[in-house]
């Protein structure tokens, strides 16, 4: 049981390496359109701009080191539902990045960036789907690392140590 804690802590892990990658793939594009002065909030430009900055402005290592720990926490919750999951390792992990979609996303892009810093709603959706697309590339690693090759490849979810 132990080993499952702990393979479920190091396929989380990889899914933070993946959210990192994600938000450069996805996100870096969508710059130009997100901080684009005729289209973004003054408010939220300022927030990245006049002091006080962000602490990743001081502490550079903070925002990947924070995603590392949520992404070891998805590990964590993932390996609670990997059980009441079936199919490939590909829809398990669709439905998980789903899932994490679904739970996080929603309020927290209403609340911070529409709500405090008066993001247009068109950007709001924008930033919605990016994030989509980060947290199906994050919930595929989870399982891919959690199930490994042999399931992936169409072997038993109860061989692949699954619970």
């Amino acid at each position: 049981m132990h080993r499952l804690w702990v393979r479920a802590a190091f396929a989380g892990a990889a899914g933070g390496v993946a959210w990192l990658a994600g938000i450069a793939v996805f996100f870096g594009p969508a710059q130009r359109i997100l901080t684009d002065p005729s289209r973004q909030s003054a408010k939220f430009l300022a927030a990245f701009t006049e002091p006080p900055l962000p602490r990743q402005a001081e502490s550079p290592w903070l925002v990947p080191a924070g995603l590392l720990a949520v992404g070891v926490a998805l590990g964590l919750a993932y390996h609670l539902q990997a059980g009441a999951g079936s199919g490939s390792v590909w829809r398990r992990g669709r439905r998980f990045g789903l899932l994490a979609w679904l739970v996080a996303m929603p309020w927290f892009e209403f609340y911070l960036p529409f709500n405090v810093m008066r993001e247009p709603a068109a950007l709001v959706v924008l930033e919605l789907f990016c994030w989509f697309l980060v947290l199906q590339i994050v919930g595929w690693t989870i399982a891919f690392a959690y199930h490994g090759r042999r399931a992936a490849a169409g072997g038993s979810a109860a061989g692949s140590g699954s619970v």
